[in-house]
């Protein structure tokens, strides 16, 4: 069984050692998102005041896809449920090529095609 570390987001974990929730939900997301190469994941929505789970979609050039309101809140709550030990009081990136869960280090993601 993987170590745990309650509280913490895996950063820097090579794409073998990602969770098997999270590497399912990355294929089950680029399903749902065709062309979207990473998900970030944030529980502060930009239209609410109060936490609301929020989700938005990348392409592989670092361009944003459109999700509609109910997309990304469920996208955003299955990344939440299925990766229950990061920190979620920090945006995260889900990588849907490794199913990797990284924290963004700055405005953009390059390596991942964040925004």
């Amino acid at each position: 069984m993987p170590e745990h570390h309650p509280g913490r987001a895996r950063t820097a974990r090579a794409p073998e050692h990602a969770s098997a929730g999270c590497r399912r939900l990355a294929r089950l997301l680029a399903e749902m998102v065709p062309g979207a190469r990473t998900f970030r994941v944030t529980l502060r929505e930009p239209a609410r005041i109060w936490p609301s789970p929020y989700a938005s979609a990348y392409d592989a050039d670092g361009r944003r896809i459109p999700l509609n309101r109910p997309r990304a809140y469920t996208a955003a709550r299955w990344t939440i449920r299925a990766c229950p030990e990061a920190d979620w009081t920090q945006d995260h990136v889900l990588d849907l090529t490794t199913g990797m869960l990284l924290r963004p280090t700055g405005p953009r993601l390059v390596a991942s095609g964040g925004r």
